[in-house]
């Protein structure tokens, strides 16, 4: 996906993918602490340790040459090529705009190939 992105012009740069429980607490606690948030406050915006998509494997934190994970990022040309490609990459947005969860458009998971999840669940 990088590839192609980059044959159009577009530099994505991968900036967070697996991280451990640890690591997850050590950003989760550490950054609360800065920004002096409740715990409600950080948990709309970040995943408490045991619960992020990280812990997975197959969650990506992507952006472009500014290296910015804010919503400005959605303004970006980087941003724009991944919602029109990704999917052909089996890459959803986890966090669109109106959910659950605040908006993050740096935020994207590995679905995998419909036929394997289809086989998969058929056995």
């Amino acid at each position: 996906m990088k590839r192609a992105a980059r044959r159009d012009g577009v530099h994505l740069y991968l900036v967070s993918g697996f991280r451990s429980i640890q690591h997850q607490e050590d950003l989760y606690f550490g950054v609360k602490a800065q920004r002096v948030q409740s715990s409600r406050e950080r948990a709309m915006v970040s995943a408490p340790p045991g619960f992020s998509e990280h812990h997975t494997g197959y969650a990506l934190d992507i952006c472009d040459e500014t290296l910015s994970l804010d919503e400005s990022f959605a303004e970006t040309r980087a941003y724009r090529w991944l919602q029109q490609n990704a999917r052909a990459y089996n890459f959803e947005l986890s966090f669109p705009r109106h959910g659950e969860v605040a908006f993050e458009p740096w935020h994207w998971r590995f679905e995998g190939e419909t036929e394997a999840i289809e086989a998969f669940y058929k056995n």
